[in-house]
């Protein structure tokens, strides 16, 4: 057990693991952005589709797939018990699975700021002083609240997340937490350490976002195209490409290669020996297990419809109050801090709220609804939801702030009409994103879920203690596909500056 791992050890471990997620996530995405970005590497459409797949996969999900490559009968021997018994193997795992989970919202982070930076006085540099010289002196100067952003995303991800550091016995401070509130053990100083943690981390990041999204977008970029094609020597060129292929096919096409092969092995005892064989009809009949979790399918579902839509009312209410730039420097800032939270922390605030703070006549609530999991999932759902909504009001405000300006005098609701008729497929997709996060978070509610109700999420955590086998990898495969689809589905509607 890990609620008695000292205060020291706990937080040491995690701000080495959350500074190695950031660093190693923000400069895969860096070069990954300037490859697909500036210097157009071959099938850099097709580099873009394959990272963007990932994003809305959840991270059980990712650390299905890596440790069904790496357990008993993957690729290689070594299972997460395995690497849990060696203390660096097991915190080398955690970085390496956190940091694949946050490459694709980092690439985008950073992406977003390549194409604001490029204006025509980097043009004028590219073509007058080469490319490495704007890059080292125009694009990464500007491209630096990108970056701190990026690398705040991805070092909250092992903050507020103790999925995988559970999976491989790591004693984060989240880990730490989440075995005091899971067995009643519960210690101050950890707990407030995380908190102290979370609120840092938290209002840098809200100030990050707050800051970037105000800034006025590159109007000559259009939002959909992949922008620049700044031109290198052929060796470089190639040498660029072969790198940057390399990387994603360890990041994004391994993993995908570890659930199939996982699927289809079987272990059987031929004349005193174990033999291992791999057949397509051991794939189908792992995918066929799926409909052994129809049940937890719909209380997933039944959850996510939920807490999304309450995300949404909650959206519209907060773009509605905070129209002047303090008051939404505020409710970024308390966003940000609850996106930061650890999940444990989420789960013990919702369970002391609902079982000693309310009345007992409405004890009810936290037995027989699933009101406890929609409040806790808004930690996660409501930050990333608004700040979406918010990135397309102000692309929208930067359109057509200045015709607004002028008919001042237009009644409120022919405002809302306007806007909501201009961004009416971005709020399907911001649903659909809060949605998918809805659906694949665990970390927010595990603890605070009514007796009874199992979802996807849990079933698979708890199965993953286990290992990886055949019916968990389908599973997977199954989850992983539904995530990759939403993915690329907000990329083919996303609008497109025109």
């Amino acid at each position: 057990m890990q609620w008695d791992v000292s205060i020291g050890q706990a937080t040491l471990l995690t701000l080495l693991i959350g500074l190695s997620v950031g660093v190693l996530a923000t400069l895969f995405a860096l070069w990954i952005s300037l490859a697909t970005f500036w210097f157009r590497i071959a099938g850099s459409r097709v580099a873009v589709g394959l990272i963007s797949s990932f994003l809305l996969v959840p991270l059980y999900v990712q650390a299905t797939a890596w440790s069904a490559g790496f357990g008993s009968n993957g690729w290689f021997r070594l299972s997460q018990v395995d690497a849990a018994k060696a203390p660096w193997l097991g915190v080398a795992s955690v970085v390496w699975i956190h940091a694949c989970a946050a490459l694709p919202y980092c690439f985008w982070i950073v992406t977003l700021g390549l194409r604001r930076a490029h204006d025509p006085a980097v043009d004028q540099a590219l073509v007058e002083l080469g490319p490495w010289f704007s890059l080292r002196q125009q694009i990464l100067p500007r491209l630096k609240p990108w970056l701190l952003g990026s690398f705040l995303f991805a070092f909250a991800s092992v903050q507020y997340d103790m999925v995988v550091t559970n999976l491989f016995q790591t004693p984060t401070l989240c880990e730490s937490v989440y075995q005091q509130v899971q067995f009643g053990r519960l210690r101050s100083v950890p707990i407030l350490v995380a908190w102290f943690l979370s609120i840092l981390c938290g209002g840098a990041l809200a100030t990050s976002v707050f800051l970037s999204s105000a800034h006025k977008s590159n109007p000559g970029v259009a939002v959909g195209s992949l922008g620049s094609n700044v031109r290198l020597s052929s060796f470089w060129h190639q040498g660029l490409s072969l790198a940057i292929w390399g990387l994603l096919s360890i990041c994004c096409v391994v993993p995908w290669l570890n659930l199939v092969s996982r699927m289809g092995w079987r272990s059987s005892m031929v004349d005193g020996r174990g033999v291992r064989s791999w057949s397509i009809a051991e794939c189908m009949d792992s995918l066929g297990h799926v409909q052994d979790f129809r049940e937890e399918f719909g209380w997933s579902l039944q959850l996510s419809l939920w807490a999304t839509g309450l995300s949404m009312v909650l959206c519209v209410l907060l773009m509605g109050l905070s129209r002047d730039r303090y008051r939404m420097a505020v409710v970024f800032a308390v966003l940000g801090c609850m996106f930061t939270t650890p999940g444990p922390l989420i789960n013990l605030l919702i369970g002391q709220l609902l079982n000693r703070w309310m009345p007992s006549s409405l004890s009810f609530l936290s037995d027989r609804t699933l009101l406890g999991p929609i409040m806790a999932l808004q930690f996660r759902v409501l930050p990333i939801m608004f700040g979406l909504l918010w990135i397309i009001r102000q692309q929208y405000l930067h359109r057509y702030g200045d015709l607004l300006r002028l008919e001042g005098q237009l009644p409120v609701w022919m405002r809302w009409y306007s806007w909501l008729k201009y961004s009416q497929w971005g709020w399907v997709i911001v649903f659909w994103i809060g949605f998918s996060i809805s659906f694949g978070d665990l970390a927010s509610y595990l603890l605070v879920q009514p007796p009874g109700v199992t979802t996807v999420a849990m079933r698979m955590f708890d199965l993953l203690h286990y290992g990886t086998k055949n019916r968990e990898a389908g599973l997977a495969v199954v989850l992983a596909l539904f995530g990759a689809l939403s993915s690329l589905a907000w990329l083919r509607v996303v609008p497109r500056d025109r």
